[in-house]
């Protein structure tokens, strides 16, 4: 009985190769900051222009930081979700170059996951 020898490296193709166009920049926060209504959530501009958005109930938070959060290095978006007693909670950082609609594909996610109790 013969063993056939481990292959070593990585298979591809010239094709999978090929440079691709990859979206870059932070773009507009206003394809995050849109995805909220007013009867849901409260939206507060700070005086260093940090936008923040909270669920009535507390439990969700989104910041916008375009200049970085203070006390980070370069973090420009910063969603959280509050845990229960159960089951913790989590967050999610994006930096200052984050592209928007990235940030926006991540908060629909978390909105269309939540359900009124």
């Amino acid at each position: 009985m013969s063993v056939a020898p481990a292959a070593y490296g990585f298979s591809t193709t010239i094709e999978a190769m090929k440079l691709h166009s990859w979206q870059l920049g932070p773009g507009q926060p206003t394809q995050v900051t849109d995805l909220f209504s007013a009867e849901s959530f409260h939206l507060v501009v700070d005086d260093r222009a940090d936008v923040h958005v909270s669920s009535k109930d507390g439990r969700f938070y989104l910041g916008w930081f375009p200049s970085g959060r203070p006390g980070t290095d370069g973090e420009g978006w910063k969603i959280a979700v509050t845990g229960t007693a159960a089951v913790p909670g989590y967050s999610i950082s994006f930096d200052t170059e984050t592209p928007a609609e990235i940030v926006a594909a991540a908060v629909q996610r978390v909105l269309a996951g939540s359900r009124p109790l």
